[in-house]
């Protein structure tokens, strides 16, 4: 069993003023902390247990997700507005662009 400590941070309070893409970003976390191995995703999800209703982050991850067509994906994790929570995925191509507004989990270096 291993702690590790997150954070979860808008794209904007890490320093950005317009959309990044996700080398920026991961390459911004790695400056502030780490990117998350990928088996934090799901037991984020099997834990967090009281988050808000209609909430949703995406996880930084390192390697991310490949599907069958070659594609990168991280996971998400969000709770609707009728409580239901979902582990999702979401494209993570290198020149793919993040939301100012967008919420990214990562861990905190010690």
């Amino acid at each position: 069993l291993t702690e590790i400590q997150l954070v979860k941070a808008r794209v904007k309070d890490l320093g950005f003023t317009e959309p990044p893409t996700t080398t920026q970003l991961f390459r911004r976390i790695r400056e502030v902390g780490d990117l998350c191995p990928a088996e934090v995703g799901p037991h984020l999800r099997l834990n967090l247990t009281d988050q808000p209703k209609d909430d949703w982050f995406a996880v930084a991850m390192e390697p991310p997700i490949t599907v069958s067509g070659g594609d990168p994906f991280v996971f998400s994790l969000s709770r609707g507005v009728g409580g239901k929570e979902w582990l999702g995925a979401g494209c993570a191509f290198p020149d793919g662009q993040w939301g100012l507004g967008d919420e990214v989990a990562f861990l905190l270096r010690k």
